[in-house]
């Protein structure tokens, strides 16, 4: 497992660079709700395509693989979107 895990250890640093560049984002524009969901948006977009690029260059990119990214992805979005949004509609 560890060794799975250190062979893959540049790919989960840069996912978490992804994801925490994102909330630092949301966090900066905390007044602009349309800035947030465009930060959102964005960071939805590279994760996904951090993930299929990772699994792409491994060789295991299989429809299943793209079909689960982008449920993650849309699911990510929902729930901010229900939470950023919750008080304006």
């Amino acid at each position: 497992m560890f060794k799975k895990f250190k062979k893959h250890l540049g790919y989960y640093i840069t996912l978490i660079l992804i994801l925490s560049f994102g909330l630092i984002l949301i966090l900066l524009t905390s007044p602009d709700v349309k800035m947030q969901a465009m930060i959102i948006f964005i960071t939805v977009f590279f994760y996904i395509l951090w993930g299929l690029l990772h699994h792409l260059i491994n060789h295991e990119l299989t429809p299943r693989i793209v079909i689960e990214y982008v449920l993650i992805g849309a699911l990510g979005l929902s729930v901010l979107f229900f939470t950023l949004m919750g008080g304006i509609l």
